[in-house]
């Protein structure tokens, strides 16, 4: 049994839900100082969104991969290095504080220059990301989902929101955030960041026009918005 399930045995689900956070944040920094702090050696690229977010990830990942860089991937179904991507056996979207301090640490002694890290909404709500140095943070969309969890869309939203604060907090980083425009939530994803480039088909800094479905895939062209 885990420390977590044995205090839950005790302490009323409320009381718990409340507490949480604060527990989670400890370990953060506990864990962060015993590995010091692994992911400050890294640019980090986080990608969170209801739906799309581990396709996104790959996307990057590949992008990053054929331009040259030695870039890490971390999503639900899968993390690795290059092209050495093993299946994320656990299944979870961002793992444990002990398990993402050795990965981590591992993407570190590898020399890897970007990460492309999923990261979720209930892992940003209970501070299992703190101490991650955001460079950017990229945001698919938000719909009213994983409502179980927030209770309410706007603390969903705003779960997800504390991405682009945490990534705007860090100085030595572009702070820059890649938004949804079409999403009716955009607006407030762009305030939360110095550096927005916004995306969508019908607004957006950068817009797809002429998308066409095909066998193989998908063809676009990109224009500039107005």
């Amino acid at each position: 049994m885990t420390l977590r399930r044995f205090v839950k045995m005790f302490i009323p689900r409320k009381i718990f839900k409340a507490i949480e956070p604060y527990g989670h944040l400890g370990e953060a920094i506990l864990f962060n100082s015993l590995y010091r702090f692994p992911a400050r050696r890294l640019k980090v690229i986080g990608v969170t969104g209801t739906n799309g977010k581990t396709t996104t990830c790959f996307m990057i990942h590949r992008m990053l991969l054929d331009a040259g860089y030695n870039v890490g991937l971390m999503t639900t179904i899968a993390y690795g290095v290059g092209d050495d991507i093993k299946p994320q056996i656990r299944h979870m979207t961002n793992v444990t504080m002990p398990e993402l301090m050795r990965r981590l640490t591992h993407f570190r002694d590898k020399k890897v220059e970007w990460l492309v890290l999923e990261t979720t909404s209930q892992a940003l709500a209970q501070n299992r990301v703190w101490g991650i140095p955001y460079t950017i943070a990229v945001i698919t969309n938000v719909t009213h989902e994983h409502l179980d969890y927030h209770r309410t869309f706007e603390r969903y939203r705003d779960a997800k929101r504390k991405l682009f604060q945490i990534c705007n907090q860090n100085r030595h980083g572009l702070q820059t955030g890649i938004v949804n425009a079409d999403d009716p939530s955009a607006q407030l994803f762009i305030s939360d960041i110095k550096q927005p480039i916004s995306y969508g088909i019908d607004h957006g800094d950068l817009k797809a026009v002429n998308v066409v479905l095909k066998p193989d895939g998908i063809s676009y062209q990109v224009q500039r918005g107005e």
